[in-house]
């Protein structure tokens, strides 16, 4: 909480990595299935900070990315993603969190600043908690330092060179249905799942970054059988985003 803190009083600027997040649908369909499982009084909360209903919480989701432009804000990109090592399948604060700047630590430090009774303070951190919610689902964001999560491997897509992270965030989105609403329709929620927390979700994906997202051999095409195995993990990791983000902000009120 220091370090957030400390960014928000001086506007710290810090080097950040080249990830972005989910594409605007990804974070659009993620806050869509969180809203249906939100509780009367998690929504009371919500709407005192965002608005009334369903389309400002959605709006908010995708607010994180809309400011990355904005000076005012660039000390909030290094919280988008963290990094681990290629051998590792344990999160390690120090090793992994340098200065606490890292999706991780930024998960627990706006979730305490959400119910802070300074409202501009509170709206910032509830609109970083929908969307990084969202990014530390998508295996890419806990993916390695020294592609910057897949930033800088390239790969062959229908043709096109992109980067492995974009594959993720996009097309791979764009695969369940090029309209939002109707790709958040077609996704199920989990049956039973616990909510865990950061750590748990960051190890979660980078385990999936390692034994599924990056097989593929850098400046190889896609195949269909690489992609019938990331559609699944894809799928499942948006519909699991959209309920834990539910669950987590329930907890907070």
């Amino acid at each position: 909480m220091k370090i957030i803190k400390t960014l928000l009083f001086f506007g710290l600027i810090t080097q950040f990595s080249l990830s972005h997040g989910y594409s605007d649908d990804g974070h659009k369909i993620v806050a869509k299935l969180a809203w249906q499982k939100l509780s009367p009084y998690a929504r009371q909360n919500i709407e005192r900070l965002l608005g009334v209903g369903e389309g400002q919480f959605i709006k908010a989701s995708t607010w994180a990315d809309e400011v990355k432009g904005d000076d005012r804000y660039r000390y909030l990109k290094p919280l988008h993603y963290v990094n681990l090592p290629k051998d590792q399948s344990q999160y390690d604060r120090k090793r992994d969190c340098r200065k606490d700047q890292c999706v991780v630590q930024a998960i627990f430090d706006f979730s305490e600043m959400a119910r802070d009774q300074d409202e501009k303070k509170a709206k910032l951190a509830l609109r970083m908690l929908i969307h990084l919610i969202g990014d530390i689902h998508q295996p890419m964001h806990a993916g390695l330092k020294e592609d910057r999560g897949g930033n800088w491997y390239r790969i062959k897509y229908q043709g096109d060179n992109i980067n492995l992270h974009k594959l993720w965030d996009h097309q791979l989105v764009d695969r369940i249905d090029r309209d939002w609403q109707k790709a958040a329709a077609l996704l199920s929620y989990p049956e039973s799942e616990d909510v865990l927390g950061p750590v748990q979700w960051a190890e979660e994906s980078h385990r999936l970054a390692m034994s599924v997202a990056y097989v593929i051999e850098e400046g190889q095409s896609v195949t269909e059988a690489y992609l019938a195995k990331a559609d699944v993990v894809s799928r499942d990791r948006l519909a699991l985003a959209g309920w834990r983000l539910a669950m987590w902000l329930n907890k907070l009120w």
